[in-house]
């Protein structure tokens, strides 16, 4: 190797180096160290710069992948929100379906109490509605204004349904204070012997106050009540004999007097119609009878009035 010669052209003509000569070795060492530097300085750059741009590239992948997840974040709770917004409406409707059943029932009730015709008053049966072309609006449904009308649909349900009760109270109390008024015929099978008023006392002859009304029928006719009421007396009463009182609660009080056998005791209640005594001729009678009286606040009145209605 130390005879290669290397020949460079000057302009004083051609210069031969031999690589033998130190000089000539040191000025090669140099230069091949210049371009290992050089090349290495490079082969740094290069690498810095890919480097560089995969680090970038990275970063993006990294904020595409946190972006993701903030929209899946996102999309989780608009689910969220969104099944709220249905169990919440799931929840309302389950009311207003609640509302409506008792509606239906208190309806019913109504009906029976009122004596409305089931066929005339259905409720369930839709309601007919309808109407000429719509003229639309243009506004959209919303959750919001679908929120908005079932809670006031649920406002109305329960204004009607405490109106209902109102109304039912009312008819309620009308249906007591008619039922305890008396209105029953006082023996189940008979006939008047006697009215109320001034009449000939059958045992003096004399004229006399008669304050209630005879009732005649066959052996063993059943006394009934006139009324719905408590017994407040069943057993002997002077004159009356054997007799039942009954309270109706509303300022009426009735009396069946007479009687051969009580049925009732004392603080039993009756409804109208309820078997009460046996017909007889207990107490002051001269044959089987029952004897009738209606007390209007404590006074004895016309118990005809009452019985023909």
């Amino acid at each position: 190797m130390n005879n290669l010669t290397l020949i460079k052209h000057e302009k004083t003509g051609i210069v031969q180096y031999h690589l033998s000569d130190q000089k000539v070795r040191q000025k090669l060492l140099v230069v091949a160290v210049g371009l290992f530097l050089l090349l290495f300085a490079a082969g740094a750059l290069f690498g810095a710069f890919v480097l560089n741009d995969s680090n970038a590239e990275q970063q993006k992948i990294k904020d595409l992948q946190a972006l993701v997840e903030l929209r899946q974040q996102e999309l989780i709770q608009h689910k969220k929100s969104v099944q709220n917004d249905i169990d919440s409406m799931s929840l309302q409707i389950g009311k207003l379906m609640a509302h409506s059943t008792r509606l239906n029932a208190l309806g019913d009730r109504l009906t029976v109490v009122a004596d409305i015709s089931q066929e005339e008053f259905n409720l369930t049966e839709e309601p007919g509605i309808g109407g000429t072309e719509p003229e639309l609006t243009g506004e959209v449904n919303t959750p919001q204004s679908l929120y908005e009308h079932l809670f006031n649909l649920e406002d109305t349900f329960t204004q009607q349904q405490e109106n209902l009760n109102i109304l039912a109270q009312l008819l309620n109390e009308q249906s007591l204070e008619q039922n305890a008024t008396p209105h029953v015929m006082p023996l189940k099978q008979g006939w008047i012997s006697s009215y109320y008023g001034k009449r000939i006392d059958p045992f003096t002859g004399q004229q006399a106050n008669h304050p209630g009304m005879d009732y005649s029928g066959s052996y063993d006719s059943e006394i009934v009540a006139a009324a719905d009421g408590v017994v407040v007396w069943a057993g002997k009463r002077s004159t009356y004999g054997n007799m039942v009182e009954i309270d109706h609660g509303n300022g009426f009080v009735t009396r069946y007097a007479h009687a051969d056998k009580i049925h009732v005791e004392l603080g039993q209640k009756v409804t109208a119609g309820e078997l009460i005594a046996i017909m007889g001729k207990t107490g002051r009678a001269t044959s089987e009878h029952l004897h009738f009286e209606i007390i209007k606040n404590g006074h004895k009145v016309n118990p005809l009035p009452f019985v023909n209605s």
